[in-house]
């Protein structure tokens, strides 16, 4: 099974909130939250490691947050079976995790966009969003679906977006199928879950 956890941030928190929760996260860790110049990117990226350690506990794994390591294009993971990945956007964070497989998500806050994207998409992307009836709302669509996948495979913007063609619900990547689906988190967001494994989902909203 993937379970993912997101959790939506209402408003600052106080430096005694911040703290509080930052007593879960290690020092190493900590001082890299905290470099961040916005505040509301703090709370996103404090959140996104609280909800890391929701998914942990979730699946019984007995590991901490100190044991996470990264590939050469810095995509965090767990040396084990437990692989998970984390998107932000918006006021919004969400976390999947799955003993099977690899997982990616992207999560995007839906907005006007310059349609002029021939360099991120394949003709064949190209031509279903223009032909959407609504191709803003397409293009967040065909996006989250890339994005997801890129994170999947670990490599990010080291894959060039156009090597990918995500039209379909499934495609093959470098002799690895991935399969898509489309997550639903709030009204005005577009999300997307890119996995290796055919398995149920479980989407579920907490407080952190």
């Amino acid at each position: 099974m993937i379970v993912c956890c997101h959790t939506e941030i209402l408003k600052p928190w106080s430096d005694d909130e911040l703290q509080q929760r930052l007593e879960f996260i290690p020092d190493r860790i900590r001082q890299q939250l905290l470099l961040k110049k916005n505040h509301l990117d703090v709370q996103l990226s404090v959140a996104g490691n609280l909800l890391i350690l929701a998914l942990l506990k979730h699946f019984g794994i007995g590991l901490t947050l100190v044991e996470i390591v990264y590939n050469d294009y810095q995509r965090p993971y767990f040396n084990g079976g437990f692989d998970f990945n984390i998107s932000h956007s918006g006021n919004r964070v969400i976390g999947c995790a799955t003993l099977n497989g690899k997982v990616g998500v992207d999560i995007e806050v839906m907005k006007p966009v310059d349609l002029d994207y021939d360099d991120y998409f394949t003709a064949n992307e190209q031509q279903k969003i223009r032909a959407a009836k609504d191709p803003g709302t397409e293009f967040f669509k065909y996006w989250t679906r890339k994005e997801a996948v890129l994170k999947a495979l670990g490599t990010g913007v080291h894959t060039p977006l156009p090597d990918i063609d995500v039209s379909a619900d499934e495609l093959c990547y470098n002799s690895e199928t991935y399969y898509l689906t489309p997550i639903d988190i709030a009204a005005g967001y577009h999300g997307c879950i890119a996995h290796t494994v055919k398995q149920e989902i479980s989407v579920n909203q907490l407080s952190v």
